[in-house]
């Protein structure tokens, strides 16, 4: 399948330059392995969102949870903080 797209000078340059140096043999070799590696990003992307997904639901299961308070957070941190400084 062919298909024409256009690209900002900046972006033309730099097919021009990976071209020039050996890396690749032309243009569409080089847009083929920029799209493999968005492709490999998303996928990659994908997986650890779900990844997220399943542990948010595991930890949503246990029932180990409750509100997060951060002024007692920091009043903790404080209180840790001052004793190792005693």
């Amino acid at each position: 399948m062919d298909l024409t797209v256009s690209l900002p000078d900046e972006l033309a340059s730099y097919i021009k330059r990976k071209i020039e140096s050996g890396g690749y043999s032309s243009s569409s070799d080089v847009v083929s392995e920029a799209l493999r590696l968005l492709e490999e990003r998303d996928s990659a992307n994908t997986r650890e969102a779900e990844r997220l997904r399943i542990a948010w639901h595991v930890g949503m299961e246990s029932g180990d949870f409750a509100p997060l308070d951060i002024d007692a957070v920091k009043a903790e941190g404080r209180r840790r903080f001052a004793a190792s400084k005693a």
